[in-house]
């Protein structure tokens, strides 16, 4: 969803929420329908979402378009793992490496009605400390979630096992944790890590900590 909270260009953590790391150098777009988003700037991950940042343009002061029906700025922008398909790693001859997929759009989302088709190009290093982790998140909820709805249709046949809302399913903190351990330190990789395999550095629900 367009402009997620935000603060001191960092994205604000829900209740619960701890940050793993963030990335900067990347350039994001993203279109739905008739409408588009282009900018440069940083992404934040948590076991949750994928937050983008944009940076200031330059000379323009804007930090980021979003073009259709009609005109506002956006800020940042967030795309939950719980609802996130079709992602995809991809190195082209010509061209940054990119990581894309396809996300439903938000309630209350200018997107709405349209999935939002997204890329994540990678400007500045390599990503071998980050695939690892994003991807190993990602299975950690999608876990989570299956196992979610399998509750749910044990405990009421026939009923929906659908989950609620895209942000109803929290990864513990211990799994985190392993799947930061997991994770090879990619030297050209310029991501910053905010949880060590001993555990979390960024409190919850509040500012980052270095």
């Amino acid at each position: 969803m367009e402009n997620p909270h935000t603060s001191g260009g960092q994205p604000v953590p829900m209740a619960g929420e701890m940050f793993v790391l963030s990335r900067r150098g990347l350039a994001f777009t993203a279109s739905s329908g008739s409408r588009k988003f282009q900018a440069g700037g940083q992404l934040f991950l948590s076991p949750l979402r994928i937050v983008f940042v944009a940076e200031e343009s330059s000379g323009s002061g804007l930090l980021g378009t979003l073009f259709g029906a009609s005109k506002a700025n956006v800020l940042a922008f967030d795309l939950p793992l719980a609802t996130l398909e079709r992602e995809s790693f991809n190195q082209p001859i010509f061209g940054a490496n990119n990581l894309t997929g396809v996300s439903p759009p938000l309630p209350g989302s200018a997107c709405d009605g349209a999935d939002i088709h997204w890329c994540l190009s990678f400007q500045d290093g390599g990503v071998g400390t980050f695939l690892p982790i994003f991807f190993g998140l990602l299975a950690e909820m999608r876990s989570r979630l299956e196992a979610e709805r399998s509750g749910a249709a044990g405990a009421a046949a026939g009923g929906s096992t659908d989950v609620p809302t895209a942000f109803a399913v929290a990864v513990p903190e211990t799994a985190v944790a392993e799947v930061v351990r997991a994770a090879y330190v990619d030297p050209s990789d310029p991501t910053k890590l905010y949880v060590e395999a001993a555990g979390p550095r960024a409190r919850r629900g509040g500012h980052f900590r270095e």
